[in-house]
């Protein structure tokens, strides 16, 4: 079956992992597919798509539906079309026109309203055959609208494109905060730069790495130039986005993300610390199902960050003094057991090869 995969730009973001993840599992699985998208500059994905064998498909633009990525569409003759229910939706549309593909949008948010009526919800039922989205929340959402398509709650197929790999030694103790830095994870993000120095006297060996794009880029390194001066050594380091954040997962005591970069992490076997626009501290297999929920903090939870952002380094601390390598490494193991199964690709593959023949 060929299955082109719409995407509005070349660029790293959440949906752009996504499309990695799945676009990887249904090659695996023996589908022939591909990606198109306006070309976003040099850091996006386009390197592991092609490694994987997933055909990329690009060109610069200043639009999402540039005529000739509608000509490479309907020379690739896609039997399946998978977009988000917003960037690329309009692509999939038009690209729908020129080849009668059947639609899966796929929703990463909730329904939200379009003035336009491009995206709106009769657009996005009139436009797709069925609807996927890999968090219950928004499932439950879109079980409540009520359109006459199929609607099916399918996870993120990650277990493909991770590694698990035994934790690095005690010390140096290097924590990695991994996400793009927008106004849900900065609040986490700040109290960990902003206190490092608090941090680094409780804990001398730490080091910390920030990975993540966006505008407060340039604000976050600003602090940590601050805060390395404050101890006379280069300690905080703010490392910009990255294709592959497995080599610094793979070196980290301690990740602390939300959304799917905690899946990432904790299918890696490292310690979570769950924070994005919510709070929900340390993964464990007793909160586990309620992190999973929540999207691990990127939907709902106790309380907002923001308003006690000490948590954050209280729980840094008390992870370290608390260390002993066989009960963390017996703590990750448990986890990651547990989690594993919601985000198998063999399992999302097979989900998906059922929905086209719906």
């Amino acid at each position: 079956m060929n299955i082109l995969f719409c995407n509005e730009g070349f660029i790293i973001d959440g949906v752009a992992s996504y499309n990695l993840y799945l676009s990887i599992a249904l090659k695996q699985a023996g589908h022939n597919v591909a990606i198109i998208g306006r070309w976003g500059g040099p850091r996006g994905f386009q390197k592991r798509h092609r490694q994987a064998g997933v055909k990329v498909i690009q060109c610069p633009s200043l639009t999402t539906s540039h005529p000739w990525l509608i000509r490479q569409a309907r020379r690739f003759s896609p039997d399946v079309i998978i977009t988000d229910a917003r960037r690329s939706f309009r692509l999939s549309q038009r690209i729908q026109k020129q080849t009668g593909a059947q639609v899966i949008t796929v929703f990463h948010d909730p329904p939200q309203p379009d003035k336009t009526g491009i995206r709106g919800i009769e657009a996005l039922a009139g436009g797709s055959d069925a609807w996927v989205t890999s968090e219950k929340s928004i499932y439950l959402e879109l079980l409540e609208i009520k359109y006459d398509r199929p609607v099916k709650l399918i996870q993120r197929p990650i277990s493909g494109v991770v590694q698990f790999t035994p934790l690095p030694p005690k010390d140096p103790f290097r924590v990695l905060c991994v996400g793009r830095l927008s106004k849900w994870k900065v609040p986490g993000f700040r109290a960990i730069v902003e206190n490092a120095s608090e941090l680094k006297e409780k804990i001398p060996s730490l080091q910390i790495d920030i990975l993540g794009g966006g505008r407060r880029r340039v604000n976050f390194w600003i602090s940590a130039m601050q805060g390395n001066r404050s101890q006379s050594e280069a300690f905080i380091h703010i490392r910009g986005s990255k294709t592959d954040p497995q080599p610094w997962i793979q070196k980290a005591n301690l990740v602390c993300a939300g959304a799917t970069s905690a899946v990432e992490a904790i299918l890696s076997g490292r310690p979570v610390l769950a924070f994005s626009g919510f709070w929900i501290g340390l993964v464990t297999t007793e909160n586990l199902a309620n992190a999973a929920a929540t999207h691990f903090g990127e939907r709902r939870g106790a309380f907002y960050v923001r308003d006690q952002p000490e948590i954050i380094c209280q729980s840094i601390i008390k992870l370290y003094n608390q260390w002993q390598d066989e009960h963390i490494a017996q703590h990750v193991k448990a986890v990651r057991q547990e989690l594993m199964p919601h985000y198998d690709a063999n399992a999302v593959a097979q989900q998906f090869n059922h929905l086209f023949s719906v």
